[in-house]
């Protein structure tokens, strides 16, 4: 376990050219979100005992455990970024309304790898604008979690050892076959993960709303779990728009691939070397470009945790009826961290906010 200050914040590290900037992209997911008669915004509490017992002031969640029944927020960002591709090709032609919107897309084929949650996002969006959907999963994913995908409606190929190797295939496979590749991350050659990120900032978006009955002021501390990067960005970037400027906002990883906290010491982007984390959904051994970029303009500090911490603080926050996997808790056990190291200047005044991005698996 480690942490590092990030020394670019606010002005952030010199992207390359062909990287995608990370844009506010309010308008059209409210525009979006108009259409979806489905949608509804995830519960946002403060938890007042779990907050006692850290000895802080308050500690708010953000809970994403049932985002559009799906149990992640990944159900935000593909079904959004097709849903805008959608939009986009309707233009002012005709009426916009659902109906148009989900023939919109009839012929056009999606092909994505996932590890997790993203894959079914991507097979939401794609049915719901009736596209097609293809999904490549490394040979170490579960065949139920292929039978889920099946029976949403997907094509599923298992292909690579993991799931970087998996995306080479998705990608070549794509690219062979003129079918639009979806990915939840980016990098050289593939920006269409900046998509997928604007889709997570709904859940930045709703914290705004849901914070009216608290004082913005109050909050201090943010803690984003990262996998490739793409949440935490998305959602650090819309944070900083409302949040007082002295708030801290810390990412955090797993040590067995601590990508984002390397990223950043090697001022760009760097792969991770590791054994198989049990924060599956957060075990990404490459950062997203865009994400990483981002990160370093909105991100005081990058932080990473070892399995076993946050196997031993999810069964600690159980006690307080809060039931989550490695990955969507790890957010908690790093503010369980701060709290018992007395780092990033956290202390009984503070108010913490963080977010259950998964239910238990």
């Amino acid at each position: 376990m480690n942490y590092i200050s990030n020394p670019f914040f606010p002005i952030g590290l010199k992207k390359p050219s062909n990287v995608k900037d990370l844009n506010d992209s309010t308008d059209i997911l409210l525009k979006l979100l108009d259409f979806c008669p489905e949608y509804m915004p995830t519960d946002f509490y403060d938890q007042k005992t779990f907050a006692e017992n850290l000895g802080l002031n308050s500690v708010l969640i953000k809970d994403e455990r049932k985002r559009f029944n799906l149990g992640s927020f990944k159900a935000t960002g593909a079904t959004y970024a097709i849903g805008k591709m959608a939009y986009s090709r309707l233009g002012a032609k005709v009426e916009v309304s659902l109906e148009n919107l989900r023939n919109t897309l009839r012929g056009v084929t999606f092909v994505t790898a996932s590890a997790g949650n993203h894959g079914i996002s991507m097979s939401v969006g794609a049915k719901l604008f009736g596209a097609n959907a293809i999904v490549f999963l490394s040979k170490n994913v579960p065949k139920a979690f292929a039978d889920q995908l099946k029976n949403i409606g997907a094509d599923v190929k298992f292909k690579g050892d993991s799931y970087e190797a998996s995306m080479i295939e998705a990608e070549k496979y794509a690219r062979n076959n003129n079918y639009v590749l979806l990915s939840d991350s980016t990098w050289e050659t593939c920006q269409s993960g900046v998509d997928v990120m604007e889709g997570y900032m709904i859940i930045g978006e709703e914290v705004r709303k849901q914070l009216s009955s608290y004082n913005l002021n109050q909050i201090t501390h943010v803690f984003l779990q990262a996998g490739v990067g793409g949440f935490a960005a998305a959602i650090a970037l819309s944070l900083r728009k409302f949040l007082r400027q002295d708030a801290q906002i810390i990412v955090v990883e797993p040590s067995q691939a601590k990508t984002l906290f390397l990223s950043l010491q090697n001022e760009k982007p760097s792969v991770a070397e590791g054994q198989v984390s049990t924060m599956g959904r957060l075990d990404c051994k490459e950062p997203s470009w865009s994400a990483f970029y981002s990160l370093s303009k909105t991100a005081n500090y990058f932080m990473h945790l070892e399995d076993d911490y946050v196997e031993k603080k999810l069964k600690f926050i159980n006690d307080f009826g809060i039931t989550t996997s490695p990955s969507g808790g790890a957010g908690i056990a790093a503010l369980i961290y701060a709290t018992e190291n007395q780092i990033f200047e956290i202390n009984e005044d503070s108010f913490a906010l963080v977010f259950l991005t998964e239910g238990k698996i």
